[in-house]
């Protein structure tokens, strides 16, 4: 096993970066930084600083929940994170520590 870490940046789909959405530019930077296990997860509904947004049709909300984790090494983990927090200062921000488990390559 080898140690690893998890970030997690909640976001909302009408989060933007620089005229980009916001989950574009935070793909890119994973990208760039090397990143390797990036997944995003739309989430069907969500409660935050800005009320409940919901998938139903009632709500119709263009702003649903999106939520970019990120798994790799600690090293790179950290050495992303300014450059994420600097193009999105009011995201909310998780990271953990991890035990990453692969199947040996043969």
């Amino acid at each position: 096993m080898q140690t690893g870490m998890c970030l997690r940046i909640y976001l909302s789909e009408s989060d933007s970066v620089q005229h980009t959405p916001a989950l574009e530019a935070i793909l890119g930077l994973c990208q760039e930084a090397g990143l390797q296990g990036v997944s995003v997860l739309r989430g069907i509904e969500g409660l935050g600083k800005h009320g409940i947004h919901s998938t139903s049709f009632l709500a119709l909300s263009s702003s649903l929940p999106l939520v970019i984790e990120v798994i790799d090494t600690e090293e790179k983990i950290h050495q992303s994170l300014p450059l994420i927090q600097h193009e999105l200062p009011s995201a909310l921000i998780a990271t953990w520590p991890i035990q990453l488990i692969q199947k040996p390559t043969e």
